[in-house]
């Protein structure tokens, strides 16, 4: 199970919603234009942006304090997802508007970052599956 990233679950969701996020962030000023012929009008709304920060926010922490606590008690992923979700808050909330489509996607793919190299502590860990409680997802 250590030998895959797609076995480390929550790392590789976390991972995947990064890069996703990054994506968005990078083509979403494109797709606006098109979102009222889409019926997809309802993602403009910040709340929606807002409550997947929070969503991987939450999965983020659930990830790292896993891999922190159970397998290499290493701060640096921790470090780099806060500094990666402070770049994104930063570009949302308090950078200049005309920098947001840079600054955000280049804070995701930081929290992005965090997640593969937890994913990489893990995988060099010595505890497996019996002893660590991973749940079967």
């Amino acid at each position: 199970m250590k030998n895959t990233f797609v076995g480390t679950h929550l790392d590789f969701i976390g991972f995947s919603a990064s890069i996703a996020c990054a994506i968005h962030c990078a083509f979403l000023p494109f797709l606006i234009s098109a979102l009222p012929f889409l019926s997809l009008g309802f993602l403009e709304n910040p709340w929606i942006e807002y409550s997947i920060i929070l969503l991987s926010l939450f999965l983020a922490l659930l990830a790292l304090s896993h891999g922190f606590s159970k397998h290499h008690k290493k701060k640096l992923p921790i470090i780099i997802v806060s500094l990666g979700f402070l770049i994104i808050a930063y570009g949302l909330l308090w950078g200049p508007e005309e920098l947001e489509l840079i600054i955000t996607p280049t804070g995701a793919v930081i929290v992005g970052i965090a997640h593969y190299i937890n994913w990489l502590y893990i995988r060099k860990s010595k505890i497996e599956f019996p002893d660590c409680n991973h749940p079967n997802l």
